[in-house]
């Protein structure tokens, strides 16, 4: 499969099951959001948010007072999220991000949580231009589940899980994670001169698996959502053995989130429709 087709297929499997991914998906660090009020979050303020979800982020901007527009590609995520937040000031605009009708200017702040990979970048920032204010805020993070700085012993043994079931897919000497190419995530962002400067935070932080909740995160996984039913079962299987192996069977995993920060800089202009 092709790099755009396989980014295509894959940014659609979380839609389908919106029930383990809302008990899976662990949240983001409180460091996160004292950043996005650095940028921007505060009550009243305009935020659209790209790729919600459940509400993993959603609610904790509705909790700060935030007026939301949720922009979702998944149908069964976004009818989750408008139950989930049923009596809060969130809309939820179900489609493409890079196709929906959307305002211009009016957005004090745009986030996007672990899903700006899945979008065309040049489409998306240029869009993103149009739909911020000048002086308006821009972020985006991902969290990286597995820290590369920071791999606990018990991920040794899940390395031979993934060379069973999916060789070449765990992890790697050589490979940097795409969030943490930090060269690469800024110049996506500052493309066209519309954000910057971009400022970039490696939040480190501890999360803490059970073995049915690691089943149910590697599950979310993409590219183990692609293995055939039996093989995935055993797959998952094999994760939650070796979690469920460690001291009083649960294990802790570091992770690290990679949250870009960026204003939007006071041009004039609108950049043109898309």
């Amino acid at each position: 499969m092709r790099g755009d087709d396989q980014r295509l297929s894959r940014r659609g499997s979380f839609d389908e099951d919106p029930d383990n991914y809302q008990a899976a998906r662990p949240g983001y660090p409180p460091r996160v959001y004292e950043v996005l009020a650095e940028c921007g979050l505060r009550p009243g303020a305009r935020v659209l948010e790209i790729g919600p979800g459940t509400g993993q982020v959603t609610r904790p901007l509705v909790d700060a007072g935030a007026s939301v527009l949720a922009v979702e590609l998944g149908g069964r995520l976004a009818a989750r999220l408008r139950t989930n937040l049923t009596g809060h000031d969130v809309t939820v605009v179900e489609g493409d991000f890079t196709t929906v009708p959307l305002p211009d200017d009016t957005f004090d702040l745009a986030v996007c949580a672990t899903a700006f990979h899945w979008l065309n970048k040049d489409a998306a920032v240029r869009r993103l231009a149009r739909f911020v204010r000048p002086g308006g805020g821009l972020a985006v993070w991902w969290t990286v589940f597995g820290d590369p700085d920071r791999s606990p012993p018990w991920r040794t043994e899940l390395d031979a899980v993934y060379r069973r079931w999916l060789p070449g897919q765990g992890r790697g000497p050589a490979g940097v994670p795409a969030p943490l190419r930090v060269a690469e995530r800024t110049a996506e962002l500052q493309a066209g001169n519309w954000f910057g400067p971009v400022q970039v935070e490696m939040i480190r932080w501890e999360h803490r698996l059970t073995p049915h909740g690691a089943r149910g995160l590697w599950g979310t996984f993409p590219n183990v959502r692609e293995l055939s039913t039996d093989q995935r079962e055993a797959f998952l299987d094999g994760v939650a053995e070796v979690v469920a192996r460690q001291p009083g069977g649960t294990a802790i995993d570091n992770y690290v989130t990679a949250l870009y920060t960026a204003p939007r800089r006071n041009h004039d202009a609108l950049p043109a429709s898309s």
